[in-house]
């Protein structure tokens, strides 16, 4: 059939309508069911088709889009400044600017009261979901040497006087188990809460990073970890970890804190990662694209 008449014909004007449920892979409906005979005839609906379903199955190959580390930290910085912002709004902000003294609520502000509920759900939801820190507290207190079970027991009995270390509350979590959600949660703590060097649960990330079973929180330590680069056991770490990870998330997420790093001792990693030949193109392109950057 030649172009301008597939072009012009109702019936191939019919069919198209329905050629993306086609190659999606559903059947025609009832109401299209006479169509059936006129694919097989019209070598034109075929190609359209056949690319159709190509475009599709490119599509289901590249993983979600993820914004750069950078990106990510900016976000971190205006979300906490954006919480400063709601706690000097809340009733007891205002009574304390007023010398305790509450304030009125403005007429405005009574009227946006449910808008003002509405945001800060949100804002508790964005912190429940940023919950992948957890994941090895156990792992961070083995890791620093072996202690005694009698001294394991007298590190996860804080004194009355002080919180318990970040490393405690992962080696806590990994015993419960915790969820995935609340291992999350302690990991997008830790850049806040590691400040000693040598801290231990910086043993703890990395071997998150290496052995959690959920993508997403290893996804959270490897973020984690980049905002504690400054910690000389990162940028090795990140190093190992490539060969260990096969989501591709994860991956692209690692090549672009080993780029942002400037790890040049990733730069045969991130070459034999670009010619696996079952690796996600998109995660050898930017493999590939890591190893141009390092060099």
């Amino acid at each position: 059939m030649a172009i301008n008449s597939h072009l012009t014909d109702p019936t191939c004007a019919e069919l198209r309508l329905w050629l993306p449920e086609l190659a999606d892979g559903q059947p025609l409906p009832p109401e299209a069911a006479h169509l059936a005979a006129h694919l097989p005839a019209c070598p034109a609906c075929q190609a359209e088709l056949a690319e159709l379903r190509q475009l599709f199955n490119d599509l289901d190959a590249l993983p979600p889009e993820l914004p750069p580390l950078a990106m990510r930290d900016d976000f971190q910085a205006m979300l906490e400044q954006e919480k400063a912002k709601l706690a000097a709004a809340s009733p007891a902000g205002l009574t304390a600017q007023r010398g305790g003294q509450p304030l009125a609520a403005p007429a405005t502000e009574q009227v946006a009261s449910p808008l003002k509920s509405s945001f800060n759900q949100q804002w508790l939801r964005v912190a429940a979901s940023v919950a992948l820190v957890a994941v090895g507290a156990i792992l961070g207190l083995l890791l620093r040497g072996g202690q005694p079970t009698a001294q394991l027991a007298q590190n996860d009995q804080p004194a009355p006087s002080r919180q318990p270390s970040l490393s405690v509350k992962l080696a806590a979590a990994r015993q419960q188990p915790a969820t995935a959600s609340q291992r999350l949660q302690l990991v997008s703590q830790a850049p806040a809460l590691i400040t000693a060097p040598n801290d231990p649960a910086v043993l703890t990330l990395i071997h998150t990073l290496d052995t959690d079973p959920n993508p997403n929180v290893r996804l959270a330590a490897c973020e984690a970890l980049v905002r504690l680069r400054n910690d000389p056991r990162v940028g090795p770490a990140l190093v190992e970890a490539l060969p260990l990870q096969t989501d591709p998330n994860v991956q692209i997420t690692l090549i672009d804190a080993l780029v942002t790093l400037r790890e040049t001792r990733a730069v045969p990693q991130l070459e034999e990662l670009a010619k696996k030949p079952d690796v996600l193109p998109a995660v050898r392109l930017q493999a590939e694209s890591g190893v141009g950057q390092l060099i």
